[in-house]
């Protein structure tokens, strides 16, 4: 028998029982395969590195591979614009502080972005807080003022939305975001100075449910000072009606985003008033019907329960 065949055969033969193994092993491989969770998508996906640290560091893994859920998922971009330049800033907080900050970000459930209906819509969070997603006519969708640039990541247990910025966990009511705010110390003052006279506008801001949402354009210390009220003893002695008008006039119905603020007029609780809204693609100003210069905005989109505040430069006068 020719050995040149007969060494042909043996490589053939050779060759044809690894491929059988190699079969095997493929179908082995596919028996076994675990489909890919959130974590998992989290774990490899290079857009999530920071993202991953602040997991990894809040001990979130296990949490994210079970039940069913959708993260709405702040790229590399989105925490370095929040102050978190690389995956090791992440250990400046807590762990309690990071994983509060990421159950914000996770919803019970999964949500495609086809089934987001249009609007405004309030959502549960899963650290119990609330937040606001809002699906705009040309499909866009948002969640509090941040955009969602990639959606329907599919994954076994849900869905991840990729966003553009961190999100803020809601603070709870109005009045308590308010109150808690170091840099709102006269506004609050005069919400309890008007309180008794004002129940209305008391219930608004203490409202801890999702219903009847309002945006407040919340003056800072400084907005009080600059208007002639320099500290409590002046809030005292202003003038009930007056300074109850004025406050009314900071209150607009609706949760509005900066990034839903566009140029026009918002009617107030004060009736009969409104404000004037300028939005360029540098700065956003609102204005009172008696306020020489339109106020700027200096921290914007401090999420509550039942609604938004906007802390501004000046005191908006009706």
């Amino acid at each position: 028998m020719n050995p040149v065949f007969l060494k042909g055969t043996r490589s053939i033969s050779v060759l044809f029982l690894v491929l059988m193994v190699l079969t095997g092993c493929t179908k082995s491989d596919d028996t076994v395969a675990t489909p890919q969770t959130i974590t998992d998508r989290i774990l490899e996906d290079t857009q999530f590195s920071i993202l991953r640290a602040a997991v990894t560091y809040a001990e979130m893994g296990d949490l994210l591979k079970g039940g069913n859920l959708t993260l709405f998922a702040p790229n590399d971009a989105a925490f370095q614009a929040a102050g978190y330049s690389s995956p090791t800033a992440i250990a400046s907080l807590s762990k309690e502080q990071v994983r509060a900050l990421l159950l914000y970000h996770v919803l019970q459930g999964p949500v495609s972005a086809s089934e987001i209906p249009g609007g405004l819509n309030p959502v549960a969070t899963a650290d119990k807080g609330v937040a606001y997603i809002n699906k705009v006519s040309d499909g866009r969708v948002f969640i509090n003022n941040a955009q969602v640039i990639q959606s329907d990541i599919k994954v076994a247990n849900g869905y991840i939305h990729s966003i553009d910025r961190v999100l803020t966990p809601s603070a709870g009511s109005l009045l308590t975001a308010i109150r808690s705010n170091p840099n709102l110390t006269l506004l609050t003052a005069a919400v309890n100075r008007v309180a008794g006279s004002n129940p209305t506008l008391l219930a608004t801001l203490s409202n801890d449910a999702s219903t009847n949402l309002v945006t407040v354009f919340a003056p800072n210390d400084a907005a009080f000072r600059s208007a002639g009220y320099t500290d409590l003893a002046a809030i005292n002695a202003a003038n009930l009606q007056t300074l109850t008008n004025v406050l009314l006039y900071h209150v607009v119905s609706g949760a509005t985003f900066s990034n839903q603020l566009q140029t026009g007029t918002l009617n107030t609780l004060l009736s009969g008033n409104r404000l004037t809204i300028m939005s360029t693609a540098n700065l956003l100003t609102i204005k009172g019907n008696k306020n020489a210069t339109a106020a700027t905005i200096k921290q914007g989109n401090i999420p509550a329960n039942s609604g938004v505040i906007h802390i501004i430069d000046q005191l908006l006068l009706p």
